[in-house]
């Protein structure tokens, strides 16, 4: 004897409208998602890059400051007979050049600090420029040493790098002979670093402007 399963009037399947809804309503619900996820990364991608370029502006600001603030160090005293346009002066040089000058765009300094001190700035590090190269706004920023004439890559991406000289008293200084080097007692360091790509929700490359104060303090000891 077979037994037959019994049927329901209230069994029934889905209709084709109420699968069509479904599946629209997952789609929607997938599309979300992914958009989401999508915004995700690019919001990832630019904090990336921020943090990317604040660090290279911030190294390239503690190596600067570090060293400016070497600037004219002479522990045997030999510069009470040099003029500011010796060679030989430690302090800051203008040698004609506009990468090689010290003026708002441009920064060369020596000073007698590297291993024991010999009244020179022949050794090592102890004859150095910091400057741009690069047209427009995108730049890149160099460390110029003078015993070996070589240039090092400091930091890319630079939109502007500016350089402003204050003497004892906190006036400005506009460098434009040797007289006015003599001078300088403070620096103001400028870099504005930007993101090497476009903010891709903004479509713009995002900035940002460090500045640092420098005390020169082994001039006119």
């Amino acid at each position: 004897m077979r037994i037959r399963p019994k049927k329901y009037k209230t069994e029934k399947g889905f209709t084709i409208v109420e699968l069509l809804v479904y599946i629209g309503m997952s789609s929607i619900a997938m599309a979300a998602i992914m958009k989401i996820y999508v915004t995700n990364t690019y919001i990832s991608s630019s904090q990336k890059g921020v943090t990317e370029m604040f660090q290279d502006v911030r190294a390239a600001m503690h190596i600067m400051t570090r060293e400016i603030r070497m600037a004219g160090c002479d522990p045997l005293g030999t510069n009470k007979g040099r003029t500011v346009r010796s060679n030989d002066y430690l302090g800051f040089h203008d040698d004609d050049s506009d990468i090689l000058d010290t003026d708002d765009n441009s920064i060369h300094f020596t000073h007698d600090s590297s291993g024991t001190s010999d009244g020179w700035a022949y050794s090592q590090n102890e004859n150095i420029a910091y400057y741009t190269k690069g047209s427009g706004n995108d730049k890149i920023l160099y460390r110029w040493c003078g015993i070996t004439n070589t240039e090092y890559l400091l930091a890319r991406n630079i939109k502007d790098f500016k350089i402003n000289y204050y003497d004892d008293e906190g006036n400005e200084i506009t460098i434009s002979d040797d007289s006015d080097r003599a001078k300088i007692r403070v620096i103001k360091i400028s870099i504005t670093g930007q993101t090497e790509k476009p903010d891709v929700l903004t479509k713009r490359r995002k900035e940002a402007e460090l500045t640092a104060f420098v005390r020169v303090r082994n001039l006119d000891l």
